[in-house]
């Protein structure tokens, strides 16, 4: 006899309007969806596997598969009125698919709702290859995967900021691209973020002098901690002014775009070198609103190396030995790293919000949807 059927509520966060030009809305661009229940034991699996939410992690290429399917860029867009689709940490309740199991952790792409039946359809956009530009990626194809148990060495979190997207972005552009000497001068924006303070570490790691950026003072101050031997709040310090006392650069990582970049291009020795992983001054402004960089001319007469990045693009390389070095280096202390744990999905849209208005509070965004 099939046992009574018992639903539980899955919550859900859902796209619900484009948002144009802007940050998005909670509420009106990005609501939570109580309507939804699930019978967790009596759903078909379909072949598939039944996944209970965990951690979320808010990330800014959300924000870029919010805009208009009509501008194209490096992914697909969202589905409005599909729940977001990011990276989590998820728990397998049941599954009939060969490899997974009950009591497997995975982390990678999945909807922000409480279960899930896995592999997830319904957020995904079909597109034909060639109305897309070379290079363009589906968010949706960085599947689940199995993660080791840390078994109490670090708490699971670490794989939304550290050992996750942020870290592994980090660590690919950085092994790639950086060509990192001693005794050169990096300088990170956006250090206090998950990826700026994995680079921050590696390049301390490399024998580098490191400057970094953030936007508040207890910011500055956790950089300080991570490595950083010169760190500014740049809305107390202009960044040229700032990096002409403490330059001159060798390397930028550029997280922020805008002034910013123009500032570091202003101040790079020759032969300098940009590695581009993001943009975030420009995520939720109009083209005709963005920052006109007035000194490229610098980079053909200092013979400047720009190289822009998308961790799909070293993911399947990468990875392997990312996870057979970093989470050793987390466990013995010698890479750390700061989670800011937003409790419960009701509070998710907002906590997506302030990590795209930079978040005031410190460390990597975490929704915590549920305890293991």
């Amino acid at each position: 006899m099939a046992p009574p059927s018992r639903p539980v509520p899955n919550p859900r966060i859902v796209f619900t309007k484009r948002p144009g030009n802007g940050f998005p809305v909670v509420g009106e661009h990005i609501s939570l969806d109580n309507t939804r229940s699930i019978d967790l034991e009596r759903v078909l699996l379909n072949g598939g596997f039944l996944t209970k939410t965990l951690l979320l992690s808010p990330e800014p290429a959300m924000r870029e598969r919010m805009r208009d399917p009509e501008i194209r860029s490096y992914t697909t867009t969202a589905i409005v009125g599909a729940p977001l689709v990011g990276f989590g940490l998820v728990v397998v309740l049941r599954s009939e698919k060969d490899g997974i199991k009950a009591g497997d952790h995975m982390f990678g792409m999945t909807p922000f709702e409480a279960y899930t039946l896995q592999p997830y359809i319904e957020g995904r956009v079909e597109y034909k290859e060639s109305e897309w530009p070379a290079g363009t990626f589906d968010m949706d194809s960085l599947a689940l995967q199995v993660v080791p148990d840390p078994q109490g060495a670090f708490p699971w979190s670490r794989y939304c900021s550290i050992l996750g997207i942020p870290g592994l972005s980090a660590f690919a552009g950085f092994e790639a691209y950086a060509n990192a000497q001693e005794g050169e001068t990096i300088f990170v924006s956006s250090g206090a973020s998950g990826v700026g303070s994995m680079v921050i570490q590696l390049a301390k790691m490399k024998g580098m002098k490191v400057i970094a950026s953030a936007g508040t003072n207890k910011k500055v101050e956790h950089m300080k901690r991570l490595g950083a031997d010169v760190a500014f709040n740049y809305n107390m310090s202009a960044v040229s002014d700032f990096l002409r006392e403490h330059g001159p650069l060798d390397l930028f990582w550029d997280n922020v775009g805008g002034s910013t970049l123009e500032a570091a291009i202003e101040h790079l020795t020759v032969y300098g070198r940009i590695i581009m992983c993001g943009s975030a001054s420009e995520y939720n402004i109009g083209l005709e609103d963005r920052h006109g960089i007035k000194n490229t001319s610098y980079i053909f007469k200092k013979r400047l190396t720009v190289q822009g990045f998308l961790i799909a693009d070293h993911a399947a390389k990468m990875a392997p030995r990312f996870f057979s070095e970093v989470p050793a280096l987390v466990a013995q202390g010698k890479l750390v790293s700061e989670e800011h744990l937003v409790h419960g999905i009701e509070n998710g849209p907002a906590a997506f919000v302030d990590m795209l208005k930079g978040g005031r509070a410190l460390g990597k965004p975490v929704i915590v949807v549920a305890e293991e």
